[in-house]
């Protein structure tokens, strides 16, 4: 163990960094799946679909065309983010890859990586502001603290556009103030208009950024002329590079930033129908993100250097109360400041302690804590490279491609709905749902009559306390239904489900029929 502290203490952040590249292909070998609808549907399903040219979504013009609405209109959604992803399915069509859960294991590993510029920046940016010991905690927990290896691998967009702003903040803070000149404030636009093209709201760091340059400024002494200048070429470069990744607008829609009209529009009319929250939920969202007692030192650190690091703290500080005013409250809407707190709070912290006679005496009960810091975020972390949320939805879909002989599905909630991963049964046919309250016998004769859409093969049952009845009710119109397989929830699908009912946690039974028995049944059908 001594050769390896002492490498460590020689290679701090090589070691750091092997910590974190650990710690990401863990999680992305033993952490499939998906969190929620946004990092998969309006991701994956989007992105791998316009791979092979089609539009899952139907955001396209042309497919609202196709779908009979003569006059389209853009979706709220951002197209950069997918747009990308879009873009490296496409290489991995034309490498061979092919399966979707080989896809998606390169996805996740290739997220991991690029997260791992945040470790890098992280670490440079607390120690040329607090030195080493605060750059050497701030890049462990960016490494591998435990929620970060498992959010890093996902496709959250919310942790994808961290990189960019951080990069925007190394370039700035890495000069001393005497030598940042209008090239500084150019080249940190960059990072800030790319984290914007990827998210529209990390353009609220600006306005912290904005607010910070004239604060320093003023206290310095400098004129209100230098600080006009400095915000007029970050927000001019922020805005140029924003623009440049907007640009597929012009292509799609025929004009600039249709997609952001879209998104602002919406905002103003829909904001109040999604989780509102109360005005301080994103406070206790940080401080339980970040473990306490460990999280309350980081707050607290991060407020002891506002006025000293203005420059550092006040853009994530601005983002975090624009956010706490939105009434639009969802926890991973924060995750973009979460870093700038644990890196502003390492150097902070760790430069009260220095002076703190009540730590410089307790040594022992710091070396005790950090211990404590460590371990847990070991078990936690560990845990979480490993869990494998809407295990049954993923493995149900990943059984129909397997099979080799999908024609298309029918789903049928016998519970809650719960949206099917598409893209892991490797076909964009539109697939067919119904429910145990649907009138099954005319369905089928609508399905057998469809010009459009391909009868089902295969049906999927999804549910938990009403599955074997739904079975059953079918059984008794699709008599060519002949088991297959049933993939049960995922322990951590169940944990969430038990902790608030309104998480489901489905088991999936899938049978097999067949199209011409069924339809020969079926007197009004077309397709004989």
């Amino acid at each position: 163990m001594k050769p390896v502290a002492g490498w460590f203490r020689q290679n701090p952040l090589k070691g750091i960094l092997l910590i974190g590249l650990l710690f990401r292909i863990t999680a992305a070998i033993n952490s499939p799946g998906y969190l929620m609808h946004d990092d998969h549907f309006l991701v994956i399903e989007t992105a791998a679909s316009w791979a092979v040219g089609e539009d899952y979504n139907a955001w396209m013009p042309w497919t609202q065309l196709a779908n009979g609405i003569e006059s389209p209109m853009p979706h709220q959604a951002n197209l950069a983010y997918p747009g990308l992803v879009s873009g490296l399915f496409r290489v991995m069509f034309a490498l061979g890859i092919v399966a979707p859960t080989t896809q998606m294991l390169v996805l996740r590993l290739t997220h991991g990586l690029f997260s791992l510029l945040m470790v890098v920046l992280g670490y440079r940016l607390a120690e040329v502001l607090g030195g080493r010991k605060s750059a050497i905690w701030a890049g462990l927990a960016l490494a591998g603290f435990a929620w970060f290896p498992h959010l890093a691998a996902r496709q959250l967009v919310e942790v994808v556009c961290i990189p960019p702003l951080m990069w925007s903040s190394w370039v700035v803070l890495k000069k001393p103030a005497n030598r940042r000149n209008w090239r500084t404030w150019f080249i940190a636009g960059i990072g800030l208009g790319l984290a914007t093209t990827l998210r529209y709201q990390s353009g609220v760091f600006g306005v912290g950024w904005a607010i910070a340059i004239a604060w320093v400024n003023h206290r310095s002494g400098k004129s209100p002329v230098a600080s006009i200048m400095e915000i007029g070429v970050l927000a001019g470069s922020s805005l140029l590079f924003f623009s440049l990744g907007q640009i597929q607008d012009v292509f799609i829609w025929g004009g600039p930033f249709a997609q952001l009209r879209a998104y602002i529009e919406y905002n103003n009319t829909h904001a109040s129908g999604y989780p509102q929250g109360f005005w301080h939920q994103y406070v206790w969202v940080i401080l339980g993100l970040l473990i306490p007692p460990f999280s309350f030192a980081w707050a607290y650190g991060m407020g002891s250097i506002l006025r000293k690091h203005a420059l550092l703290v006040f853009p994530p500080l601005v983002f975090f109360i624009f956010h706490s005013y939105f009434p639009n409250k969802q926890e991973r809407f924060i995750l973009p400041m979460v870093p700038f707190v644990i890196v502003a709070g390492s150097v902070g912290w760790m430069h009260f302690r220095e002076r703190s006679t009540f730590w410089k005496q307790r040594r022992k009960l710091e070396r005790s804590l950090a211990f404590f810091f460590v371990a847990l975020n070991l078990v936690i972390g560990g845990i979480l490279c490993c869990v494998q949320p809407k295990k049954s939805r993923m493995e149900s879909m990943t059984a129909l491609y397997e099979r080799g002989d999908l024609q298309n599905f029918l789903i049928v909630h016998t519970d809650k709905p719960a949206m099917p991963p598409q893209f892991y049964s490797g076909s964009w046919e539109k697939y067919w749902s119904s429910d145990i309250a649907t009138d099954e016998v005319n369905h089928r004769q609508v399905m057998c009559n469809s010009t459009t859409r391909e009868f089902p093969n295969y049906i999927v049952f999804s549910g938990s306390q009403h599955l074997g009845e739904g079975v059953e009710q079918y059984k008794k119109t699709y008599t060519s239904m002949r088991y297959i397989e049933q993939i049960p929830p995922g322990k951590w699908d169940r944990l969430l489900s038990w902790l608030n009912p309104i998480n489901s946690a489905e088991r999936m039974m899938i049978y097999a029929i067949d199209p011409q028995d069924e339809c020969s049944m079926n007197p009004a059908s077309n397709s004989l």
